[in-house]
């Protein structure tokens, strides 16, 4: 609303600007023509001054000019006739006053048709810009230097900018962050070929954010059929991609439960019969003092164990039973995992539960397994060493329960970050890669999340937030 007012102010001050110059151009010429007439006696000296006004009010005023050419003459002409009193001299008054007014029409004319050009071709851009802003799909204007000339409003919401920070500014610049064109550039085709392109790109957003865009760029002629602009229309995929993404992740997480389910059955009952045999042959040996023979058999036994970790793994991705809710002690739970997990002696623990945490709704059994899997992850993290920190807090903002495991080992790398819950993805020597996606997909069924923060030669840390209230 302010900015209308000052507008409007603004153009009002502009019109009064022009007739008070219009005014005084007219004055002086009258008074020209007086001290011409009356005091010099000359009849046509400062005459050629009346082009003045008749010409500012011919571009400002359009063929209203006629009527201070008409204005002028008759003072002219009646200058004359009372202060030179010559039918001759009065003539040639008459004749320099119908040349004023001729000369008037023209310019005004003229100066109308200009402004109704530009008004048409005004009315046009506007309605040209409207449309443009109007299209849901981001699309943009681009001269053959590349400089970027008109934006619509779906193109600044998706890319989170101002006008001013996208016109002006080269394409290359704007989108890809870069200081010359691109290599693989297509706009160079166009112009060239004056044919349409179309390709796909994925442009890096600030905080890590990707968006991934099908653009068409299509060439604007001029009267010469010379390719003078492109305009460019940019069709946000990102959500199109996100969901072919998650159904190739969705047909791969099926292929690999079914396989998970299939090879975890085949594999446990040759474990079992390994595992008892070794419980035979240990039973056995109890009184035979063959500590080497017994150490192997613990070895075997610890081995089976691990497998048998393995196959539960395999079993619970495949079918990822629904919780059984129920009142649970995240403290509790906690500590037998502690109690269960075996930690080195080269390793110092650090534990910090709250105290008179509330009660949950959650399954104890899913979130014992993703509390294990996570503290186990921790400790090979550190083979040789370290400090791993096991916290319990409430967030009242959020409503929720937070149990973060945090170890001082190796840390994740960057492009590791995005994959770490994917299934069968494992940096270890050991392990299939389940045990984070199945993390995951136990906190998910209790509609909380799992965060994670790492840094390389530092350590990282899991956070397993859990609602209080369901």
């Amino acid at each position: 609303m302010a900015n209308d007012n000052f507008f409007a102010v603004s153009a009002l001050l502009k019109r009064n600007n022009k007739f008070i110059i219009l005014l005084i151009a007219i004055l002086a010429c009258v008074i020209f023509d007086f001290y011409a007439g009356f005091i010099i006696g000359k009849a046509i000296v400062y005459t050629h001054f009346f082009y003045i006004p008749i010409i500012l009010a011919g571009l400002w005023y359009y063929r209203k000019a006629v009527y201070v050419a008409i204005s002028l003459g008759a003072l002219h002409v009646l200058t004359t006739f009372f202060a030179l009193g010559s039918v001759i001299v009065t003539l040639e008054s008459l004749q320099r006053a119908a040349v004023l007014g001729a000369v008037a029409y023209v310019i005004g004319f003229a100066s109308e048709k200009r402004a109704k050009a530009e008004e048409g071709i005004i009315k046009e851009r506007d309605r040209s810009r409207k449309i443009l802003s109007t299209i849901g799909e981001a699309v943009y204007i681009i001269d053959r230097d590349l400089t970027i000339r008109e934006v619509n409003r779906t193109h600044l919401k998706t890319f989170d900018m101002k006008m001013e920070e996208a016109i002006g500014k080269k394409c290359y610049e704007l989108f890809f962050n870069r200081k010359e064109i691109c290599l693989d550039c297509p706009l160079s085709n166009v112009f060239n070929n004056g044919a349409c392109v179309r390709v796909e790109r994925m442009v890096a957003l600030p905080e890590g954010a990707k968006k991934y865009f099908d653009i068409i760029f299509c060439p604007l002629f001029d009267e010469e059929e010379k390719v003078v602009q492109i305009v460019c229309d940019v069709r946000d995929m990102t959500e199109r991609k996100e969901m072919e993404e998650k159904l190739t992740r969705s047909e791969r997480f099926a292929a690999i439960g079914e396989f998970s389910s299939g090879m975890a059955h085949e594999l446990r009952q040759p474990l079992g019969v390994i595992n008892n045999s070794v419980y035979f042959i240990g039973s056995k040996l109890e009184d035979i003092g063959e500590e080497k023979v017994k150490k192997h058999l613990a070895i075997l036994e610890k081995e089976v164990k691990h497998a048998n970790r393995l196959i539960t793994d395999l079993l619970d991705f495949a079918r990822v039973e629904a919780p059984m809710f129920k009142e649970c002690d995240v403290n509790q739970v906690v500590e037998e995992v502690l109690s269960s997990v075996e930690i080195p002696s080269n390793m110092a623990v650090k534990k910090e539960l709250k105290e008179r945490i509330p009660m949950i709704q959650a399954d104890s059994y899913q979130i014992q397994r993703v509390c294990f899997n996570l503290v186990s992850n921790a400790v090979s993290a550190m083979p040789e060493g370290g400090s791993l920190e096991i916290k319990t807090e409430v967030d009242k903002e959020e409503e929720n329960i937070a149990i973060s495991i945090a170890d001082t080992g190796k840390g994740i790398s960057k492009e590791n970050m995005e994959k770490v819950f994917e299934p069968l993805f494992t940096t270890k020597a050991r392990g299939i890669g389940l045990g984070l996606s199945l993390c995951k997909k136990y906190v998910e069924a209790h509609e909380g999340r799992i965060e994670v923060e790492s840094e390389v030669g530092k350590g990282t840390k899991f956070i397993v937030k859990l609602p209080i209230e369901k």
